[in-house]
């Protein structure tokens, strides 16, 4: 077996830290590396050890999923480090993120990830619908997995039933969903072969929607927030960016981390992108506000880097916003700094902008087409949505009483 020292993976990994990450994390990764080497010095074991390191590294994920808030920042960079330390044994490059968990919340046996992979590859839907149906498919033979049917042929409409009641507890706002997979994969195992598998799921009823009309931000909350950005330093010129580009166009925070710089024509003031959910183009004017906000973070701000993207990360390697909790981060970071008062679920998340925007176009008269364009949907029967969000327009849909002949009185 490698015999490599602990100091060496240790050394290693603060090497990369000083290259690749600010002052304030490299303080972080050594506190860390400490706890590392105090760990391995109490069991006087000077080299890597596979097993040591295993207990470690198991032991640190169990502390970050249980510990309190006070004490997970410092677990999750023990979890890092240790993580680091076995892909450097390994000879594996370091990775930017590490994952606490697996992929999927299931282990499947052999037998039924085969089965499942299967089921994937048969799907034809859009590439971003996939990955939705396949974690429900997975949650299926899971069920099956755990109730001992490896015979196909023995489930009944009872399984079936079973297994809904089973995912009504954590898909019951989604329901429909789940029964529309579960009738792909009865008629994906009929096309294997198993034709005694139901044809038809047993009636279940669904009970009725419970989506809740979520707010738009109010004018004064949207100023607020944007004020709260210092537009003085790097990280505020970017994040004002990103914020008044969400305010001017209604676009999706996937949409803005994806943004290239040769989605903005400068000339003509508009952007062009191919949105991340519809794949579909979409073409919108640009306010000359947010052209020089934007324009401002991109000649004094954005990082010298040969990257297509508009909006980068802070710290080095330099490289483009991972996903859209980066840009929704930004957004709950300045509603927390403007005394925003928001609570888990009250809508008043990063998606509450472009739910304003609709709301804004909606009591500007704007013909329910052309919003429906601005803001991307291909389905026009979404703008329902925001229907309930501008009150006044509501009032204008609302029929009187007068017409309707009074039988009788009602006296105070």
């Amino acid at each position: 077996m490698l015999q490599v020292s602990i100091n060496e993976c240790i050394n290693a990994v603060m090497d990369f830290c000083r290259e690749n990450r600010s002052p304030d994390t490299i303080s972080c990764y050594q506190k860390a590396c400490d706890f590392v080497v105090n760990a391995y010095s109490d069991r006087s074991i000077t080299e890597y050890d596979q097993y040591l390191h295993e207990e470690l590294l198991q032991a640190s994920r169990k502390r970050v999923l249980e510990s309190s808030s006070s004490l997970e920042r410092f677990e999750r960079y023990v979890f890092r480090v240790l993580s680091m330390i076995q892909d450097y044994y390994s000879g594996n490059p370091f990775r930017e993120k590490y994952f606490l968990t697996g992929r999927f919340k299931h282990y499947l046996s052999p037998f039924f990830e085969t089965i499942a992979e299967e089921f994937r590859s048969s799907l034809k839907q859009k590439p971003l619908t996939i990955p939705v149906l396949y974690s429900i498919a997975r949650d299926f033979f899971y069920y099956l997995q755990e109730e001992g049917v490896n015979d196909f042929s023995k489930i009944t409409q009872e399984t079936i039933y079973e297994f809904l009641m089973e995912e009504y507890g954590d898909h019951s706002g989604c329901m429909g969903n789940v029964c529309y997979v579960t009738r792909l994969l009865l008629d994906f195992l009929r096309s294997k072969g198993h034709q005694n598998i139901p044809s038809e799921l047993m009636p279940f009823s669904l009970p009725p929607s419970g989506r809740k009309v979520l707010p738009a931000l109010q004018e004064e909350e949207l100023e607020s927030i944007i004020s709260s950005i210092d537009r003085r330093t790097v990280s505020g010129k970017r994040n004002y960016a990103m914020l008044m580009l969400a305010t001017c166009t209604g676009l999706r925070s996937i949409d803005i981390a994806n943004l290239r710089l040769l989605d903005i024509n400068w000339a003509a003031l508009t952007i062009y992108l191919v949105q991340h959910k519809t794949s579909a183009g979409l073409a919108l004017p640009l306010d000359a506000g947010v052209a020089a906000a934007v324009a401002d973070y991109i000649l004094n701000a954005r990082p010298e880097v040969e990257t297509p993207y508009v909006f980068l990360t802070e710290c080095k390697p330099y490289r483009k916003l991972s996903d859209k909790s980066s840009v929704s981060n930004v957004f709950n970071k300045y509603a927390r700094l403007s005394g925003i008062d928001k609570k888990p679920l009250d809508g008043k998340s990063f998606h509450a902008i472009r739910r304003t925007v609709g709301s804004w176009l909606l009591k500007s008269g704007t013909n329910p087409e052309m919003i429906s364009q601005i803001l991307g949907h291909q389905d026009k029967t979404v703008l329902k949505r925001y229907l309930p969000i501008e009150q006044e327009s509501m009032r204008i849909c609302a029929l009187g009483f007068s017409g309707i002949p009074l039988r009788s009185e009602v006296y105070a």
